[in-house]
């Protein structure tokens, strides 16, 4: 009797045991509830990640191309060097307060970038299109003024596009360090212009540098970046500035031209024919002995 009373009171514990855990295992957990309250996790696929923190540069010029397709943007810098600008659906578009399509950014548009160094390029964290009328910087070589009309016709330096700005009482025009008057501005004259871009796309000119007239003769010192012997040229990198300098060789006797290297640093007398520097006369320097360039 006893162990069947010990069989009955072990079979009725295991009983009540298991109602008790399938109760438990019924009940609902905090734990699901919390995790089932959650955000989805990001896509690691499709979300870009978030841009790298870093300094910022400013950029500001003319849009002189643009690539829908890899992301780009061509930027004439004002200063008058080429920057290209990539940007992607993290990049902020705006004109004045309001976030526009990357689709306004087109040839010609003005704009100041926001930009980081991301993967070793340049990079857009934000583009402010220009509403305003700005002052910017052409280079150029003359094709033709207008005396009548005040209006001057340039081609520019980088994009061989044609430029067009109007001269008005304020605009200053300077050879040398001094004034000269607008006859001044014949075809094939290599001139930097500074100008305000307005509405409608008048540009009115403030300032207007000669640069070189056809027929005069510079001295240029710096290193020589590209040396081309079959087209007969070199590209000069001008020791004091970020300027290059294109320099035609046909003047120069053929043991002149093989003495040249890529990387040597040279001082060079050249001669501008209205299209393009003529070389007279090139000599090699120390890097230690280099004068100063002197019209």
């Amino acid at each position: 009797m006893r162990v069947t009373l010990f069989l009955m009171g072990t079979v009725w514990a295991a009983f009540v045991n298991s109602a008790c855990r399938a109760q438990t295992l019924t009940a609902p957990s905090p734990l699901h509830v919390e995790i089932e309250g959650k955000a989805p996790a990001p896509d690691r696929v499709l979300d870009l990640p978030p841009l790298p923190k870093g300094e910022v540069s400013l950029i500001g010029g003319m849009v002189a191309r643009m690539d829908p397709i890899h992301d780009r943007i061509v930027v004439r810098a004002f200063g008058g060097r080429d920057v290209t600008v990539d940007f992607d659906v993290r990049t902020a578009v705006l004109r004045g307060a309001t976030t526009v399509s990357a689709r306004e950014i087109r040839p010609g548009t003005r704009i100041y970038a926001d930009t980081i160094l991301k993967d070793g390029r340049i990079f857009a964290k934000t583009v402010r299109i220009e509403t305003n009328a700005t002052l910017g910087e052409t280079r150029g070589q003359v094709t033709g003024y207008d005396a009548a009309k005040r209006v001057l016709h340039v081609r520019d330096i980088i994009s061989s596009q044609p430029f067009t700005v109007r001269l008005t009482g304020v605009t200053e025009i300077r050879a040398g360090g001094e004034p000269v008057q607008a006859t001044e501005l014949v075809s094939g004259t290599l001139v930097r212009v500074f100008f305000r871009s307005g509405f409608e796309g008048v540009n009115s000119a403030q300032k207007i540098d000669i640069l070189a007239r056809p027929g005069s003769t510079f001295t240029f010192s710096g290193k020589i970046a590209v040396l081309d012997l079959r087209d007969r040229h070199l590209t000069l990198s001008e020791t004091s500035s970020d300027n290059t300098f294109e320099v035609a060789l046909d003047s120069l006797p053929s043991d002149a031209k093989l003495r040249l290297k890529e990387g040597m640093d040279v001082v060079v007398q050249a001669r501008f024919d209205g299209h393009k520097y003529q070389a007279q006369r090139i000599e090699p320097v120390s890097t230690s002995q280099q004068p100063t360039p002197q019209p």
